[in-house]
């Protein structure tokens, strides 16, 4: 807000707008700006190419773009290397800010699946193209060649260009709102950087419609393209600080299935480490474990201080890795991952007690389970339920949800708990929906077996380990879970129903869901209002 603030004063206050004429200082200052982000957005790229990740590539493409004309636009200063004023020097950066907001905006957009796969097959074209393009201009602008040699006016922006820079500006503002949904729901520096510098570089768009050529407003976009470049170069610094190392300095940019690919990278070359240590340990090899770090550094692209720390810790992992697969075999077996995960890291969490947290508790049962059981041998009744929740129980964990209990043909699952999730509501109405998809593929086969009626709500539950000193187990208490419970009596096979508190905190523009009105539940005198969730919107 304050460089709009800066200027609207500048433009309201003509004689504070001073010009400053100063070809040779506007000429160094531009180009060393332009260069800066042209060593940004190559790293960016090549970061983008080893990831093999859209959403980075579209990122560094908005960048180059905009340090490509940028570095035009210095070099058609007038007095310097071509002697006096043209279009080109008005218009290159105007251009190269619309190219980059472009770009900008795709790569805020999903890109999962084909868009992804058509953005990659398309990296070669786009950076040929860029590249051709900006030499093509300067060989034009520098040669004084039309239509760029035409004499320039008061402003670097005129006619039809205006209303496309403004374009530009709405492209950037949405990609920085975008990005900031990004960032609320995987919070990052780069992605406060990159939002960062997508908003300042609309408004240095606008500057540049509004501003007077060599007024104070019109050297504030330079300012403004400074600091975009600037904060996203600072982040990046600091990353490679911490980190040692240039991999990974822009991975919080990449799409969500970079990430785990990432993530199960690093996995692997644990396992693999450990592994190795095993066999050692069985044929008696007692060497060090250097060389298995050095290698698996270079198999992974592991900073030499990840290398280092995977090597002090090879000894230690070897010799607990067998005690803490069979604990974990066990627990995973018993109880939801992220209770046995909390558990094995800690075992103090399994004192009796708990506090109060917000979360959203999941119930399903099946609905006609009394009657279909009369009816059928019990090993039939085992077969359903099993089959039933070996892809219901997958829905709620891939959607980070904890499986709390099953009782006969119910489970309940809470979402923000144990592990803290900011779109909790979301997360459990997207495993409700999975969970009576996944069903309704088992129950076509099978008419005659019952299905899930599913209840959300949202709310305050104490949560934590509730029994004795001698048993005990993980479990939420509250109105909130009761409600919850309720809602799901109130269901139809099939559906989806969540209170209105679940509906607001996953965002009603993000949640497809037709209103049941106030409803009356059993043991309390206040009725909920209530939804039928029918699907959901991704960002």
């Amino acid at each position: 807000m304050l460089p709009l603030l800066g200027l609207w004063l500048l433009l309201a206050q003509p004689a504070v707008d001073i010009e400053w004429h100063d070809s040779v200082s506007h000429f160094w200052l531009v180009l060393v700006i332009a260069g800066i982000n042209v060593v940004l957005g190559a790293r960016m790229s090549a970061a983008a190419k080893f990831r093999g990740d859209a959403r980075l590539f579209l990122v560094s493409l908005a960048f180059l773009a905009s340090a490509g004309f940028l570095m035009l636009h210095a070099l058609a200063t007038p007095g310097v290397l071509v002697h006096h004023a043209n279009m080109g020097f008005d218009i290159s950066q105007p251009v190269g800010l619309v190219v980059a907001a472009v770009f900008a905006f795709a790569s805020s957009l999903r890109l999962d699946g084909a868009r992804a796969a058509a953005v990659l097959r398309s990296q070669l074209a786009l950076q040929a193209g860029l590249a051709l393009v900006i030499l093509v201009w300067g060989l034009v602008g520098q040669l004084d060649l039309p239509p760029l040699s035409a004499r320039p006016g008061p402003r670097d922006v005129d006619g039809p260009l205006t209303w496309i820079a403004l374009g530009a500006v709405v492209l950037f503002l949405v990609a920085a709102f975008r990005y900031h949904r990004m960032h609320r729901r995987a919070p990052a520096a780069m992605l406060v950087s990159v939002l960062t510098a997508f908003a300042l570089l609309a408004e240095a768009t606008l500057a540049v419609v509004l501003a007077r050529k060599w007024a104070l407003s019109w050297w504030e976009w330079h300012v403004l393209l400074a600091f975009a470049f600037g904060f996203v170069a600072y982040s990046a610094y600091v990353e490679y600080k911490r980190e040692g190392s240039s991999a990974g300095i822009f991975d919080a940019i990449t799409l969500e299935e970079t990430a785990r690919a990432i993530r199960a990278e690093y996995g692997a070359a644990l396992e693999e480490l450990v592994t190795e240590l095993q066999e050692r340990e069985r044929d008696g090899v007692t060497e060090s474990s250097a060389p298995i770090a050095a290698r698996l550094a270079e198999k992974f692209g592991l900073t030499e201080g990840q290398t280092a720390v995977l090597d002090r810790a090879a000894a230690a992992l070897s010799a607990e890795r067998e005690v803490s697969r069979r604990l974990g075999t066990l627990f995973h077996h018993y109880l939801s991952p992220d209770v046995a995960a909390a558990l094995l890291a800690d075992p103090e969490q399994a004192a009796l007690g708990g506090s109060v947290v917000e979360v959203t508790a999941l119930f399903a049962d099946l609905r006609g389970f009394t009657t279909f059981s009369e009816g059928v041998a019990p090993g039939e009744i085992v077969e359903m339920l099993n089959r039933y929740h070996g892809v219901a129980v997958p829905c709620i964990l891939d959607n980070g949800g904890t499986v709390v209990q099953f009782v006969g043909d119910a489970l309940l699952a809470l979402f923000n708990a144990p592990a803290r999730q900011p779109d909790h509501a979301l997360r459990a109405i997207r495993a409700a929906l999975a969970m009576q998809r996944a069903v309704d593929g088992i129950a076509a086969g099978q008419p005659d077996w019952p299905r899930f009626r599913i209840g959300l709500n949202t709310g305050p539950a104490l949560v934590g380990n509730i029994g004795s000193e001698t048993l005990r187990g993980f479990n939420a208490m509250g109105d909130a879970v009761n409600v919850a419970a309720r809602l799901q009596t109130l269901a139809e096979p099939g559906q989806v129903v969540v209170g209105a508190a679940t509906l607001a905190l996953a965002g009603p523009s993000a949640v497809q869901a037709v209103p049941l009105g106030e409803l009356a539940v059993k043991g309390r005198i206040q009725p909920v209002r209530a939804f039928a969730v029918t699907g959901w919107t991704p960002a």
